[in-house]
């Protein structure tokens, strides 16, 4: 399995190189997230006559939601389904071993799927602040609100909107990922005294993470965790 992202890297600005189309071309699959998330599959399809699986193929992304379909353990589901059965179809000798590992994660994304739904039920602040609009489909999931935030700094009136229905909505906490900045995130929990808490949309792990062990049960566990901690 070769994975085109380099760990630590950040998917929506990856460009396809000369050195990955030479890779594809000796594939057997080509596994790719789809919603629009590798705007460059095109162009590929177009050059390369290999076997490919688009993971969100069956899932709703009405209005082009947007294409984190894997941050709802739902939809997850579905993706690993699709590879499941793309791996079936080059390899069918395997079949019972796709089989098996599947039904093992699909098994435990629905147990997931009842926790945080369990768990959520009975937060009264549904409006879900944060700054990367990654969560549409777990928000439309679990009945949460999101409410992302310009990543514009400079823009004072976005800064006055936000500052606003914070204080209007009784918000208690702002949600950013670890590694990205804080600046704006700083200012805004400065001006309206809440929270400032990590949601981490599990796109691309770092090299420590995974070392320690960190996957996507793991990190969704933390990022419920978090959800607990500033909508409670």
């Amino acid at each position: 399995v070769y994975n085109m992202t380099s760990t630590g890297s950040e998917p929506h600005d990856f460009e396809i190189t000369s050195k990955d189309m030479a890779n594809l071309s000796k594939a057997d699959l080509f596994i790719f997230n789809g919603g629009g998330m590798e705007h460059w599959v095109d162009s590929v399809k177009e050059t390369l006559n290999i076997k490919y699986v688009d993971s969100s193929s069956n899932i709703n992304n009405q209005n082009n939601l947007d294409p984190h379909f894997w941050l709802s353990p739902k939809n997850a589901k579905i993706q690993m389904e699709n590879i499941k059965n793309g791996l079936i179809e080059i390899d069918f000798e395997s079949k019972d071993y796709y089989d098996s590992n599947y039904n093992l994660y699909a098994n435990r994304l629905d147990e997931l799927d009842n926790k945080i739904k369990t768990s959520l039920s009975n937060i009264k602040n549904r409006n879900l602040v944060l700054t990367h609009p990654a969560f549409g489909h777990f928000c439309k999931e679990y009945s949460l609100n999101q409410i992302a935030i310009a990543r514009d700094e400079a823009d004072p009136k976005a800064m006055a909107n936000i500052i606003t229905f914070i204080k209007n909505n009784n918000v208690k906490a702002i949600f950013y990922e670890e590694f990205s900045s804080s600046k704006l995130v700083d200012s805004i929990a400065k001006e309206t005294q809440i929270k400032i808490l990590t949601l981490n949309p599990i796109e691309s792990l770092i090299e420590k993470d995974i070392e320690a062990g960190e996957d996507y049960f793991s990190i969704m566990e933390k990022n419920l965790i978090s959800l607990l901690d500033g909508l409670n």
